[in-house]
């Protein structure tokens, strides 16, 4: 053989070796990164999975809150409209009373005004007619 081919021939079996040993020492290296990965994946299924199981729960508090929520909403939807019943019914009797009383109240006391007009006069006239009787017994008498 030909001392060129040999050391071609040589050349290329120290690039083989050169390349199997970079391959294996990146294999290895890769093989290293592959369990921190795996690694770092297992902890992170651990931690998805306590995120998935208090998600979970917080979604369950969430939807009985709502639920309660709907439930106080409604029980105040039902007493509001039991005030407003009672309102309007308060009112019709207010407005029933009023109509039913207020007519006799007026004329009750626009008589008592009258009256008290009239006596007041009655009054005024007996005294004036009694203050004059009064001087004419003193006019006769002294």
């Amino acid at each position: 053989m030909a001392p060129a081919l040999q050391i071609a021939l040589f050349l290329a079996s120290v690039a083989i070796v050169v390349f199997v040993i970079a391959s294996l020492a990146a294999l290895v290296h890769l093989r290293k990164n592959l369990d921190q990965t795996t690694k770092t994946l297992d902890e992170l299924k651990s931690d998805v999975k306590l995120l998935v199981a208090d998600t979970h729960k917080l979604v369950t508090n969430v939807n009985d809150l709502t639920d309660r929520a709907h439930r106080q909403l409604a029980d105040i939807e039902h007493v509001v409209s039991t005030v407003r019943n009672w309102s309007d019914r308060t009112n019709r009797i207010v407005t029933e009373v009023g109509a039913a009383l207020e007519p006799p109240l007026l004329t009750v006391a626009k008589n008592v005004t009258l009256f008290r007009a009239g006596l007041g006069a009655f009054l005024q006239v007996l005294f004036h007619r009694i203050q004059q009787h009064h001087r004419k017994e003193e006019g006769k008498n002294g």
